[in-house]
């Protein structure tokens, strides 16, 4: 059961790969700033990388955002959509070209499965582009359904991420 008082660490993804994408995750963390409730504690650096899924896209910019929060997770997944629209999403085919994505990966030790979220994220797992990051801002984080260290789940990977560049975010957060 979530305590509405008290702050539970929550990994987001970020991902872009229309227009200056750049600057929509610049706008989303500025955005995400703003939110009563929401502290963002870290950023990763932000990743190129190939599309996964459709392949016939540009490719994406993507990071992971470290934040605590007492905000419940589907009121959070209400302000990170509300965010996307605001930063300038428009919603197309799943997987397809986007100006902003904003997904809730890991809610602390939560483990949720409900028609609009499921926690952990169920794909983040086959996707190099979200556990490089996490590895980097927090290589002891236990995914609350494997009860491995992220660390541990990429060694035991084959793969490593296709990169195309890295780029380092500012993570300072308002106090």
């Amino acid at each position: 059961m979530l305590s509405e008082n008290s702050n539970t660490r929550v990994f987001i993804g970020i991902g872009t790969n229309v227009g200056d994408r750049s600057n929509y995750i610049d706008r989303a963390l500025d955005e995400l700033r703003l939110e009563d409730q929401i502290w963002i504690e870290a950023v990763s650096s932000i990743y190129e990388t190939v599309p996964v899924g459709l392949q016939d896209q540009p490719n994406f910019l993507n990071g992971i955002i470290r934040i605590k929060t007492a905000v419940h997770p589907l009121n959070l997944l209400e302000i990170l959509k509300r965010i996307e629209v605001q930063v300038g999403r428009q919603y197309r085919k799943r997987w397809g070209p986007r100006e902003i994505d904003l997904d809730i990966l890991i809610y602390g030790d939560l483990v949720l499965d409900h028609p609009l979220l499921r926690i952990p994220h169920p794909e983040m797992l086959n996707r190099q582009f979200v556990l490089q990051p996490l590895v980097e801002i927090q290589p002891d984080l236990i995914h609350p359904s494997c009860n491995q260290t992220i660390s541990q789940i990429v060694c035991h990977m084959a793969t490593e991420i296709e990169t195309v560049s890295r780029e380092k975010k500012n993570s300072d957060s308002r106090q």
